[in-house]
């Protein structure tokens, strides 16, 4: 059954996020931080924090009546994540959640069946990935990599003569990576700047 097959090139955000970092350490692994050469252990801990962003999401539909318009909205959501430092280099891993309004729709009107439109749109998604890093010798600065597994669902949707029909579709298993720069504006405060690509495949059947 070929209901709808979508090709999606992927979808792209931006993201702003404020985070705070868990940097102290108990008892003697504290003490041997602070007499360490800065920036050492800087980025260290576990971590935690809100993020809002912009997403854009190409879609190919295949049925007849095909959806071929980008969506496009606001994401906020938020992370939680744990980073290690090693020397210049930060290993980490983090995990996030996002709502999206991310979506597109065209309405037209048809003799005897009135106003139609046809709409799709992302509802949620969320990343799990591992990141690796290289934080500056100021020690406030770190530029990383990120790649891992996202999930979330897409649903399409129409709607005539007041009923609206639609069907979502979920995935767990997409690939998404991408590039960023974390900035510690303060102690245990710090913003990102995070650009995340999104290679969905096919969604539905």
């Amino acid at each position: 059954m070929h209901a709808i097959r979508i090709g999606a090139a992927g979808a792209i955000l931006l993201s702003l996020t404020l985070t705070a970092q868990a940097l102290e350490l108990p008892g003697k692994a504290r003490s041997a931080r602070d007499q360490a050469p800065y920036p050492t252990q800087q980025w260290t801990g576990l971590y935690a924090g809100l993020n809002v962003g912009y997403g854009i999401a190409g879609i190919s539909d295949s049925t007849l009546i095909a959806v071929d318009s980008a969506m496009y909205g606001v994401i906020g959501g938020g992370q939680i994540g744990y980073n290690y430092q090693s020397g210049s280099v930060v290993f980490g891993i983090e995990a996030d959640i996002q709502a999206s309004n991310q979506s597109n729709e065209a309405t037209a009107s048809f003799p005897i069946v009135g106003t139609v439109t046809l709409g799709h749109k992302i509802p949620y998604f969320g990343t799990v990935r591992g990141r690796i890093g290289y934080a500056f010798t100021c020690g406030c600065v770190m530029a990383y990599a990120t790649a891992g597994i996202a999930y979330g669902a897409y649903e399409p949707y129409a709607t005539a003569l007041g009923i609206t029909v639609s069907q979502t579709y979920t995935r767990s298993d997409i690939f998404v990576g991408g590039v960023g720069v974390e900035w510690m504006v303060a102690q245990q405060w710090s913003v990102k700047l995070e650009g995340l690509y999104f290679a969905t495949g096919n969604i539905g059947a």
